[in-house]
């Protein structure tokens, strides 16, 4: 009777923190991304025609476009040769959001859904869906393999996307700030009714090898996939208070200088701009010359991995070489970036 009440208390301890594992399937039943060497039968090619233009990271426009999820292939089609696959959540959680106007996004009709995997609230966004399920709803709870809707080709690019190159656009993302939806109306007065599940919120992590990890070993850890990203730059920032450090905990590490008063967060990420880890800084931790950029309320660049951006790419632009002089700096949209992530009104 004692492990009894001792297992339940555990299980609900689990559910109240939210500390589920990481338990996936596909977003469809194409599963050649599992079958070493079969990639070309998974990623949909863009109109540049290359297995890799459907991958994720710097792999369109010959590495100057970044591409934050992934193009999966249709399997089925009816007569007109419109898709039929249908799209699974990839995991248990609830609807975050539903856009079913597809001239609002370059996304078309998308669903985007919330889980909590290893302490880590993540997202999943699933794109270009000819039909979203009859009856699913904002905050309805869904569960692993549930069908959401059907694969389509809908978009508001100019271009469109043709009907043979249907495909699931889906990605693995981090929310960077919930007061996105305060942030962005300020910068753009047309800015779609979206909230926070607009793209520009939501930065992505490469799904193929999360897919395959997680097929090969039930117990891994999304927390520590993350943290295992290559972190390209890091920028100091001031330290007060901004939601990335409440939201992800698992990424501040304990103060590694002499004890003291933290003054500055050092933010290390993705050349494409995902937070990896936070450094909390004290005074004894940073130059004189930084203190005073940061006194006057302006971020710093801190340093730059150039291996990792070599190695991944940089057509995001987060960081640039200087326009004057040797080194680098914070592009625009690193800069924006910066105000996004520490936004808190």
């Amino acid at each position: 009777m004692i492990r009894c009440r001792l297992v339940i208390i555990l299980l609900c301890l689990s559910i109240a923190g939210k500390v589920f594992a990481l338990d996936l399937c596909l977003p469809t039943a194409n599963d050649a991304v599992l079958r070493p060497g079969h990639d070309a039968e998974f990623f949909q090619p863009t109109v540049e025609g290359t297995t890799e233009s459907g991958m994720f990271g710097c792999v369109r426009r010959d590495g100057a476009r970044f591409h934050e999820g992934v193009d999966i292939k249709c399997l089925e089609r009816d007569k007109r040769g419109e898709p039929l696959d249908p799209v699974h959540a990839v995991a248990d959680g609830e609807v975050a959001f539903i856009n079913t106007k597809p001239g609002l996004s370059n996304y078309g009709r998308y669903i985007v859904l919330r889980h909590h995997w290893n302490g880590v609230e993540a997202y999943t966004l699933y794109g270009h869906l000819s039909e979203v399920a009859s009856g699913l709803v904002v905050d309805q709870p869904v569960s692993k393999s549930q069908v959401i809707a059907r694969m389509g080709h809908s978009t508001n690019t100019r271009e469109g996307i043709s009907r043979d190159r249907a495909h699931l656009h889906f990605e693995f993302d981090l929310l960077l700030n919930p007061n996105f939806h305060i942030w962005y109306p300020k910068h753009d007065p047309k800015a779609p009714p979206f909230g926070n599940y607009n793209g520009l919120n939501l930065f992505g992590i490469d799904p193929t090898p999360l897919f395959r990890a997680a097929a090969a070993d039930a117990k891994y850890s999304f927390a520590d996939f993350v943290a295992q990203q290559p972190i390209a730059f890091a920028v100091l920032v001031g330290a007060r208070p901004f939601p990335w450090l409440t939201m992800h905990p698992e990424q501040v590490r304990p103060v590694a200088g002499k004890p003291g008063p933290v003054v500055a967060y050092e933010v290390g990420a993705t050349s494409w701009g995902l937070p990896v880890c936070v450094w909390p800084r004290t005074a004894e931790e940073i130059t004189d010359a930084q203190r005073r950029v940061l006194q006057r309320g302006m971020p710093v660049l801190a340093r730059v991995n150039e291996a990792s951006l070599t190695s991944i790419g940089n057509c995001c632009g987060m960081v640039r070489h200087r326009t004057r002089g040797h080194g680098w700096e914070l592009g625009d949209k690193g800069r924006e970036w910066v105000e996004m992530l520490t936004y808190a009104p």
